[in-house]
Parts: structure tokens; sequence; C-alpha cells
């Protein structure tokens, strides 16, 4: 399958974006299959589990580039790079057909959460690699992102630490004045910068946000439709909004907290919740100029309106 025929696109965010609940809304579409291929960004780590288990997180750019090294490339007449692009193209290809075989539809969508550090190679695969392709970036608060996220790592990184013993064991009687340290913060904020300046320069990328799917989701998903030419009636949109409401995807209302689930709450605006002073503080100097980019925030003013210590007991 030719590269400028492959109907590959891609949603791009940080971790905790709302990047599953977009995919899955994708996915009630009739034309539309969305899934993870974890295709680019060079990376293989292992990483522990939920469960105290560990495995390998890897890309396949990073799988191909070890394969070439026993590969006798240059007997066809190719360079190590060139055949590592080749071998990544023809690949996608391969996923595509197989997808658009097993399900009958056309498009496919690759959901991309890069890992830390890889956010600006990634856009860079996808240009070089499938110029055709559509990116839609997705957005999200920065500051709910740190707050999905410390609790999406409460059992991987947590062990020992006050937000665990509440949150986790629930430890009688514990009250709990900080619910992040300096290095989570770090870590998300960090993280949720680098997926927004990946795409500084880009300009063939549509853009949505959680916040707006969250406020009507139907109406987004009509409008990333006409962006993916498929059909885009209101009733199709309302529909695939309406099979992926919190209520369903989690098995409970949005507001009725899971601290360990990856549906944790479903709500816009809850890291007002846990961000102390200090917090808002660290957040800002590392990515504050983004919130304002984005236009989550005008200025810094809102650090101020934070408390100095959170006072969170277990009927909370």
């Amino acid at each position: 399958m030719s590269v400028n025929n492959l109907n590959l696109h891609f949603v791009v965010s940080a971790p905790r974006s709302g990047s599953t609940w977009l995919s899955t809304a994708l996915n009630h579409h009739p034309e539309i299959f969305a899934t993870e291929h974890r295709l680019l960004g060079r990376f293989c780590e292992v990483w522990k589990n939920n469960d105290g288990s560990s495995a390998p997180r890897i890309t396949f750019d990073s799988y191909a580039r070890a394969f070439a090294m026993h590969y006798f490339y240059g007997f066809m007449g190719l360079t190590y790079e060139g055949f590592v692009e080749e071998f990544q193209r023809e690949f996608a290809g391969f996923l595509v057909d197989f997808a658009q075989t097993r399900t009958g539809k056309t498009v496919v969508i690759d959901k991309v959460t890069p890992y830390p550090g890889t956010a600006r190679l990634v856009i860079q695969q996808i240009n070089k690699l499938y110029p055709s392709a559509q990116i839609i970036q997705l957005v999200r608060d920065g500051r709910d992102v740190t707050t999905s996220g410390t609790f999406d790592w409460l059992l991987k990184d947590a062990s020992g630490t006050e937000r665990h013993e509440f949150f986790v064991n629930r430890r009688p009687k514990l009250t709990l004045e900080r619910f992040f340290d300096d290095s989570v913060i770090e870590k998300w904020a960090l993280n949720w910068l680098e997926s927004i300046t990946a795409f500084h320069g880009q300009t063939q990328i549509a853009r949505l946000s959680y916040e707006a799917m969250k406020s009507n989701l139907a109406f987004e998903l009509q409008r990333l439709f006409e962006v993916l030419g498929v059909a885009a009636t209101p009733e199709i949109a309302q529909r695939c909004a309406e099979q992926t409401t919190f209520e369903k995807m989690a098995g409970r209302s949005a507001g009725d907290v899971d601290p360990t689930a990856k549906a944790r709450k479903g709500v816009v605006g809850d890291w007002k919740n846990y961000f102390t002073r200090a917090d808002g503080e660290l957040f800002h100097r590392l990515a504050g100029t983004a919130l304002i980019e984005l236009g989550y925030e005008r200025d810094d003013q809102w650090i101020e309106r934070l408390p100095t210590r959170l006072e969170l007991g277990q009927n909370d």
C-alpha cells in the first residue's frame, strides 16, 4: 500500500488527556477504527505495572532499528536508515490493511501518547513517514493531567508516601496536607509541556480539548468527522457520544471517584482539590506559559487562590 494512499491518521496528546475516551467514541463511527500502535518515538524501557510486575514499553521504530542491525539490507540497495524507514512504512501499511480487512472500516486512527522525551520526535516522524496523515492534537488542562497522572501511578511509584497511605491503604485518622511532591509535579508538568511544544510550528493540525468534549462531545465529534472526511451527520455524532459517556465506560457516575481506576472521576477542574500554593508555583515555573498559551489562564493570579495546605480527611 502506497504511503500516499495510507488512510492512517493520528490523535496525539499527553497521557491522561482523554485519548482513550476519544478513541472509543471514534470506534463507534461506521467508517473509523481507532487503536494504539506505538509506532513512533524510539523508546524502549522496562516499567512497573500496577500489580508489581514489570514489562517493556517499546515502540516499533525502536524494534525496527534493532532488527535492522542483523538484516542484509545492503543487498537490497538500501542504507541502514533507508531500510528502517521502509520497514516502518511497510509495517504501518500492513496494520492499516489488517484493520480495514477485519473491521470493514476505511479510516484508521492511531492514538499516540508519546513517552517522556519523545513528543517532538513523534511529530517529526509522522510528518516524514506519513505526510498525508491528519494530525489531531488533543489537549487538556495540564493541572488536571498532573492530578490524573499522579492518581494513575498511585500503585506504581507512591508506595510509602502519605498519598499512598491515604488513598490506597486508607489509613485511619490520616489527614493529607499535600497530595503531590515536587518530583511528581515535575514529571507530569514537563511531560504535558513537551506534548504542547512539540506542535509549535505545525500548521496542518486539528485541535480539540478534553474540556470541550466534556461540554458537548457530539459537537466536537461532528467537527472531527468533517476533518477526517467521513460521514458527519448530527445523528452519527450523537450516537457515538451516547455510547461513550463516563457512566458507560466506567460503570459509575461522573464525580463518583475510584482513586486507582483508569477512568477515575470524569470531571473538569478536579486539580483545584489537590493543588497547594507551593504546587501551583512549581507548576507555573515549569509550564505556566503553556497554560496561558492554551487559554486555561490569563496570568499567574490563579496561584494566589490556592490554599497553603490541604485538609483532606477520609470522608473527602
